[in-house]
């Protein structure tokens, strides 16, 4: 009874330990290598494989291709040629075997097209490189050094680097951060939960995060910068621009057209303003420098806090304050004034408001200011 007894355990042993043993297989590198021209492509599409794929550029006109950690049975799913100039490194194992900790290796030349997928795995590009750069993951980082041409990068899971770009430039993650240097063309920046740091941007900017902060330096078209939970903080934009915010401070250092900044929580700080301006927050401060134009109304509202505003001295403009007075706060109401450095054409106070009318140099378009239980200040520049 006892022979039989370990027989069947011996059996047992050996059922379980060869699904172990094949799963873990034999992994012997593949190498290849192909001359190739200038201005080629290397493709790289591997699905359902967790593979991180590292691309260095160097000074020969060959694509050398190194595949680590795919087990040796499973070679058969994996395809490596040329065509033409392109360069292929095609997986597809199908979802019944979806591989892990596969690492594929790759060197091309510095005037070189990248198109790279992968299922779940980093994509990192060492080196400065001439031409598109294409990258997508749905697991993991994406890492890219300066790239001399368009690129379009996304991720489903992880952070998103590039530095200086010389072309437009589309970042896309659902999970993480996006960090780029200076881009000359158009940026568009976008993550469900990261902030979003930018360069100097000669294009236009989209900028557009669900739970971070949003900067970036100079901007030489339009600007748009949204996010739901942090601050915004951008340079000279050459056009106009829009910011919204629903938890944070705004901040800009110029801008020519429509300033348009809102925040649910925070201040607003616009500088350097040359056309009209509408701001409004729910529970914070709001400074402007204003050169107003003719092309519309401006108006600046807080809930919450003082406001202050700049003109320069022979702007023409139509200016109505008004600060309204509630029981909420524990202030004098008498604490609570308008206070400027251009004469009123007409003023009052009453218990529930203070309001006050400005002429200014023949007047302009109008700008209307209004705060609750807060302080406003009319200043020349």
């Amino acid at each position: 009874m006892r022979k039989v007894a370990g027989l069947v355990l011996t059996a047992l042993f050996i059922f379980v330990l060869l699904p172990i043993a094949d799963a873990i297989g034999e992994k012997t590198p593949v190498a290849e290598s192909f001359k190739v021209k200038k201005g080629g492509n290397l493709v790289v599409d591997v699905e359902n494989v967790g593979a991180d794929v590292d691309v260095k550029v160097w000074s020969k006109l060959e694509v050398d291709v190194q595949a680590h950690g795919i087990r040796d049975y499973d070679l058969e799913d994996l395809e490596i040629k040329l065509d033409g100039n392109t360069v292929y490194v095609l997986m597809d194992s199908g979802y019944e075997r979806r591989h892990r900790n596969v690492r594929f290796s790759i060197s091309v030349p510095s005037e070189f097209n990248l198109d790279i997928g992968t299922s779940g795995g980093s994509i990192e590009v060492t080196g400065s490189i001439k031409g598109t750069v294409v990258g997508n993951t749905a697991g993991g980082d994406i890492e890219l050094d300066d790239v001399d041409g368009a690129v379009e990068l996304r991720s489903a899971g992880g952070n998103v680097t590039a530095g200086n770009i010389s072309g437009d430039a589309q970042l896309r993650t659902a999970g993480g951060d996006i960090v780029v240097g200076d881009v000359t063309g158009e940026l568009t920046a976008q993550t469900a939960g990261g902030d979003i740091d930018a360069g100097k941007v000669e294009k236009d900017l989209v900028a557009q995060t669900a739970g971070g902060d949003i900067s970036c330096d100079n901007v030489g078209g339009e600007a748009v910068a949204e996010t739901a939970g942090g601050d915004i903080e951008l340079g000279i934009v050459k056009g106009e621009f829009k910011a919204e915010t629903a938890g944070g401070d705004i901040e800009v250092m110029g801008a020519t057209g429509e300033a348009y900044a809102k925040t649910a929580g925070g201040d607003i700080k616009l500088s350097g303003i040359k056309g009209f301006v509408k701001a409004t927050t729910a529970g914070g401060d709001i400074y402007v420098d204003l050169d107003p134009t003719n092309a519309s109304n401006s108006s600046m509202e807080t809930k919450g806090g003082d406001i202050e505003i700049y003109l320069p001295a022979n702007a023409k403009a139509t200016i109505e304050a008004r600060i309204r007075l509630r029981d909420w706060d524990r202030r004098d109401r008498d604490e609570y004034d308008i206070l400027s450095d251009f004469k009123a054409d007409e003023q009052e106070r009453s218990e529930r408001e203070v309001w006050a009318r400005y002429v200014i140099n023949g007047g302009g378009k109008v700008i209307e200011i209004e705060t609750v239980n807060g302080n406003i200040e009319i200043r020349k520049r």
